[in-house]
């Protein structure tokens, strides 16, 4: 078939296919790294490469027999499913069932091979047939856990891969449909063009924006996780100090539109220092890290927790005023304590209350708070006190 100006050859299509996948897995292997082993996109990459080469073989160039070709092509292709399907589930960190990867992908074989001993239209064309029956599946299955389980920061890329999945998973069994009913028995080659090109343009959009959707959803989720890492604390996992200033701006800026009041509680661990002077640094750090699980769990849904600076921490209760924050916080001393044992530490410690107050900024809550801390430990320490 020649190429016209008006419309393209599909078997141009087919190579246009085959250079761009191509392009895409020699990047994605030239840029590989060990964190892509948990992120699907190492996966990902022998996708991109098996379907690559299942392009090249399916492209009829008569560089090898027909049959062959077809057989290994089918092959080929069927890998690079299986693994697209690995790499989404990895992911979202989903269960892969590998034996029913394992039987999609021999029953793809066998009907190649089956397809391999007849006519040279037919074994373009029971494949074509077969496979957009059995591919259909894994993209519904594909489109739904893309579109159930967004994570926030990536709903909007995630749903839009998700609805490519959806429409490759309508396209493929109504184009099969079409073909096994087609009183006409013919190649793929020769499906109409008024219907075949829009058929294989369109997976030519859908492979670069599936592979480009792929690449953002790792991409935009690695920037979210090295974000985390920068507001989280390495020792007990509780946002830090620099979470607590952004926090602390959302909590001021709803209270002063909407004038309902939260507190803030200051709370420091009892004789920290004498712990690492009679125990040692690691028993501190074991001490830092269960007091801040024991606060973590002793605080409401809406509640977060902070460690502020070496054994000092703030709890950031929203909707809170003085007389639920008091009862709050004397249940987390109550909670977060432990009496010694021979090898372990006694733990206490000591809250300061404050609640916001129209006109009250940052510093002057936490100023509040720091006073009604001073105060718990100057009455004895292990004890609430308010400002």
């Amino acid at each position: 078939m020649n190429i016209a100006a008006s419309h393209l050859d599909i078997r141009t299509l087919f190579l246009a296919q085959t250079c761009a996948m191509a392009a895409i897995a020699a990047m994605l292997w030239v840029a590989r790294s060990p964190a892509d082993e948990g992120n699907g996109l190492k996966t990902w990459m022998w996708a991109v490469g098996c379907q690559a080469l299942a392009y090249l073989l399916l492209a009829n160039l008569s560089w090898w027999p027909m049959p062959l070709s077809t057989l290994l092509g089918n092959a080929l292709g069927a890998l690079s499913v299986a693994l697209f399907f690995t790499a989404i589930r990895q992911f979202l960190g989903l269960p892969i069932a590998i034996r029913r990867l394992a039987l999609m992908f021999v029953l793809v074989t066998a009907a190649a091979t089956v397809a391999s001993g007849l006519t040279p239209s037919e074994h373009r064309l029971i494949p074509t047939i077969f496979n957009g029956f059995v591919y259909a599946g894994l993209e519904w299955l594909n489109a739904l856990a893309l579109w159930r389980s967004p994570r926030p920061e990536l709903r909007r890329v995630q749903r839009i891969v998700a609805l490519l999945y959806f429409a490759m998973a309508l396209l493929l069994p109504v184009r099969a449909g079409v073909l096994l009913l087609d009183a006409i028995n013919v190649g793929q080659f020769s499906i109409p063009e008024a219907w075949n090109q829009p058929i294989y343009l369109f997976g030519f959009i859908y492979i670069i924006a599936t592979n480009l959707g792929f690449l953002q959803m790792c991409k935009m989720r690695a920037e979210a996780e090295v974000r985390m890492q920068a507001l989280t604390d390495g020792l007990t996992g509780l946002p830090n100090r620099r979470a607590l200033d952004e926090a602390m701006d959302a909590a001021l800026g709803a209270a002063q539109r909407q004038e309902q009041p939260f507190a803030l509680l200051m709370i420091d661990l009892d004789f920290f220092k004498s712990i690492n002077d009679r125990f040692g640094h690691h028993t501190g750090d074991q001490v830092l890290a269960t007091f801040a699980t024991r606060l973590r769990g002793g605080l409401r849904s809406q509640d977060q927790a902070f460690r502020y600076g070496g054994e000092e921490f703030i709890a950031l209760l929203p909707d809170t005023r003085a007389d639920s924050a008091l009862v709050l916080a004397e249940r987390l001393r109550q909670q977060v304590g432990s009496a010694a044992e021979p090898s372990k530490p006694a733990i206490s410690a000591s809250f300061g209350v404050a609640v916001w107050q129209p006109g009250d900024d940052g510093d002057a809550i936490f100023q509040r708070a720091d006073r009604a801390l001073y105060q718990a430990k100057a009455l004895g320490r292990d004890r609430v006190a308010l400002a």
